[in-house]
């Protein structure tokens, strides 16, 4: 529903995700393997942070998080139930439900959809 946008200095303005549709009280699954090192309310919203071995972390709101700190999840494990504050915000339009999804390394910002494309390499021939 909105892509990646990153900020060009670290407080400037951008958007540090992506909103995916989805629908209030769909479940929110883990991108990938990890453990839980937050679960609980940012700003009003509830939120899940996933630290993975790669070293990066996935964010995820706003949800009714279903984890606690401290808990390993696998790919495709529940975090929580989508909250409908994203259609009450007007963050992805009025009345419209998304999931926020975030991706870092460190304290940088990345595009989340661009790590779970499938990117292989082919390797052609020189001719």
């Amino acid at each position: 529903m909105r892509p990646f946008s990153a900020p060009v200095t670290p407080y400037g303005p951008g958007h540090r995700g992506v909103d995916l549709a989805a629908s209030a009280g769909q479940p929110v699954l883990a991108v990938a393997a990890g453990v839980v090192t937050h679960a609980g309310s940012v700003a009003g919203r509830g939120t899940v942070t996933v630290a993975h071995p790669s070293g990066l972390r996935s964010t995820y709101e706003p949800l009714r998080p279903e984890v606690a700190r401290g808990t390993p999840v696998a790919a495709g494990s529940v975090l929580g139930v989508l909250e409908p504050q994203g259609a009450a915000s007007g963050h992805c339009g009025r009345g419209t439900p998304c999931l926020h999804l975030g991706a870092l390394h460190g304290t940088a910002y990345l595009d989340p959809l661009a790590l779970l494309e499938d990117r292989r390499v082919i390797l052609l021939p020189l001719r």
